[in-house]
């Protein structure tokens, strides 16, 4: 099935409500990671930033911004946040830029932060079946990008 399927089917919803509840599924989502989080001090954003640290040592806030959904000034405070916490060391690097590594204990605070996520995830996720959950990772990434893939404006 492809993202033009879904105007193709009269019992489809709109694509004002499709888009409705994908932004309900991802606020729910954010809600519960948000939760399971919390304990260890972190938020969605916090946990997201040191993703993207973890998986890009050396990058500066605008690249952080680009691969975690926030706006490079969002990210330098979340970045200052974790570096207040010892999670994170930033120091001169290219330029006049500003670049990010995990310290070791704000790498182990990612192991726990990304499983207790994993389980805020899992949970819900046990009520449906496998084949819709394979189906529905498919169907989002073609989506993303068809997204991706259009011109500015459109």
């Amino acid at each position: 099935m492809s993202v033009n399927d879904v105007a193709a089917d009269p019992a489809a919803p709109s694509p004002v409500e499709f888009g409705l509840r994908l932004k309900q599924a991802q606020h729910l989502l954010g809600l519960r990671v948000d939760d399971a989080l919390r304990p260890l001090g972190l938020n969605l954003g916090l946990w997201g930033v040191l993703r993207e640290v973890a998986r890009t040592p050396g990058a500066s806030a605008s690249e952080l911004g680009r691969a975690s959904f926030h706006t490079p000034q969002t990210v330098g405070g979340l970045l200052q946040r974790l570096q207040e916490h010892g999670l994170v060391e930033r120091s001169s690097g290219r330029g006049r830029i500003v670049e990010n590594r995990l310290t070791p204990r704000g790498a182990e605070l990612l192991r726990q932060a990304t499983a207790a996520a994993g389980d805020a995830i899992r949970v819900p996720l046990a009520g449906v079946d496998a084949a819709h959950t394979a189906q529905a990772s498919r169907f989002l990434s073609e989506f993303i990008s068809a997204m991706t893939s259009l011109p500015e404006g459109e």
